[in-house]
């Protein structure tokens, strides 16, 4: 029973990440409110920046 609790738990957070990694890459952006998109932006603005860092 707690092997299956877990189970679910980290399938939620599997398919969170997943959804969370295709909005990154600009999918499945239609459900999300302005609050979202603008996280979504400061967060790929923040990645540019550290990228642009490294080289």
């Amino acid at each position: 029973q707690s092997s299956y609790r877990e189970y679910l738990k980290l399938k939620a957070k599997y398919e969170s990440l997943q959804r969370y990694q295709r909005q990154l890459l600009g999918d499945d952006l239609g459900p999300l409110n302005i609050n979202d998109l603008e996280h979504i932006e400061h967060q790929l603005e923040t990645s540019l920046k550290h990228i642009r860092s490294t080289r």
